[in-house]
C-alpha cells in the first residue's frame, strides 16, 4: 500500500487511516511482532464436532453483525446476500 502513490494520494490514504499507514495501524493494534497466533487442528474432527464448531462460528458471526448493525441481522445479511455497508450503525 502506498508504494506508487503521489504525495497527495498518500496524504489522503493517511487521513482515511487516521493519520497512520496500514502497517502502523496493524502494529498498534496487534503489537510488533504481532500477537496473533494461528493454530490448525492436528487431527481430523468428528462430524459431530465439526457441526458443533460450525454452529458456534455461525452464532459468533451473527453476534458480530448484531453489534455492527445495532439490531438483529436478517438471514440474508447473515448469508451475505444483502449488502450491509449502508446499514452499519443505523439500527440503533
Amino acid at each position: 500500500m502506498g508504494k506508487n502513490l503521489s504525495s497527495s494520494d498518500r496524504r489522503n490514504e493517511e487521513l482515511i487511516m487516521g493519520g497512520r499507514s496500514a502497517k502502523d495501524n496493524f502494529k498498534r493494534r496487534f503489537g510488533d511482532p504481532a500477537r496473533i497466533k494461528i493454530e490448525y487442528a492436528k487431527d481430523k474432527m468428528s462430524p459431530s464436532e465439526d457441526e458443533y464448531r460450525s454452529e458456534q462460528i455461525s452464532k459468533a458471526y451473527a453476534g458480530v453483525l448484531k453489534g455492527v448493525l445495532g439490531r438483529e441481522p436478517t438471514q440474508d445479511e447473515i448469508a451475505g446476500k444483502k449488502d450491509i455497508s449502508n446499514s452499519i450503525g443505523r439500527g440503533k
